[in-house]
């Protein structure tokens, strides 16, 4: 992707947000990622409750939240990784952005496919116990 990008991320602000935007001043740069990668991120960050905006390849975040932010984008980093998948075809909407926000507090990098929630192996016994308590 390099210097391009995709305007359609651009002001990715909550509109309802009035306050000072300069403490948004930690930069990750994402050049190399590309749109369904960005658009899965987005996804975890609003699942997170963590604001971003992008400027050109850099998401920016409040400083604050840097480590979330880190954590996220690690697990977005790891290669290779085995997936286990779990069945949610009768789960509504609502139902996987709830269960998507446990996840993402709990730094646990998913995906939803049709009917399956995605995640690595190395968190499917976490998952699974969370889907226990979550049913």
């Amino acid at each position: 992707m390099g210097g391009d990008h995709d305007e359609s991320f651009e002001g990715s602000f909550d509109a309802s947000f009035d306050g000072d935007r300069s403490a948004f001043d930690a930069r990750f740069e994402l050049g190399e990622w590309g749109t369904d990668e960005r658009v899965e991120l987005v996804e975890e960050l609003i699942a997170a409750g963590i604001r971003h905006d992008w400027e050109g390849d850099e998401l920016v975040v409040m400083s604050d939240d840097t480590e979330r932010v880190e954590a996220i984008l690690d697990r977005f980093e790891e290669d290779d990784v085995d997936e286990e998948e779990f069945d949610v075809d009768d789960w509504s909407d609502d139902e996987r952005r709830e269960f998507a926000a446990i996840l993402v507090a709990r730094g646990i990098v998913h995906r939803f496919d049709d009917d399956a929630l995605i995640v690595g192996v190395d968190d499917a016994d976490t998952v699974e116990e969370l889907l226990d308590q979550f049913d």
